[in-house]
């Protein structure tokens, strides 16, 4: 067995339902529940995670999200009432913000590789 450095250990209280949420966590991560508590630690540490921040962004995309919403449907209200509608440039952006949502949503759940890069998992 190789030796390590890792000569401390810390113990945390968590709910059934915390335990739980963790361990499905580490298991869509591909790592077990201690990796996965070590890499959440690491990370924050590093800077590289800000939870605050993290709820920030979702807060703003959200924002977003509803005034694309409310968009489109002040579009479909035009059109089911006769009047003429462009919809062109509420599709591009609606486009635009959910692939900006599916790469923030990526970003802040890939788990941090060796090496700092960040790969996405394959779908089976």
């Amino acid at each position: 067995m190789a030796q390590t450095d890792r000569l401390h250990s810390f113990r945390i209280r968590a709910s059934q339902a915390d335990l739980a949420a963790w361990e499905r966590a580490a298991a869509n991560a591909d790592m077990n529940r201690t990796s996965w508590l070590r890499s959440l630690a690491a990370d924050a540490a590093a800077g590289t995670r800000h939870p605050g921040i993290l709820a920030d962004e979702i807060r703003a995309l959200r924002r977003e999200l509803s005034a694309c919403g409310n968009n489109l449907n002040q579009i479909a209200h035009r059109l089911n009432s006769g009047s003429r509608a462009d919809p062109e440039a509420a599709l591009d952006r609606l486009g635009n913000l959910m692939g900006e949502v599916s790469d923030f949503l990526h970003d802040a759940h890939a788990p941090k590789r060796k090496g700092g890069s960040r790969t996405r998992r394959q779908r089976q």
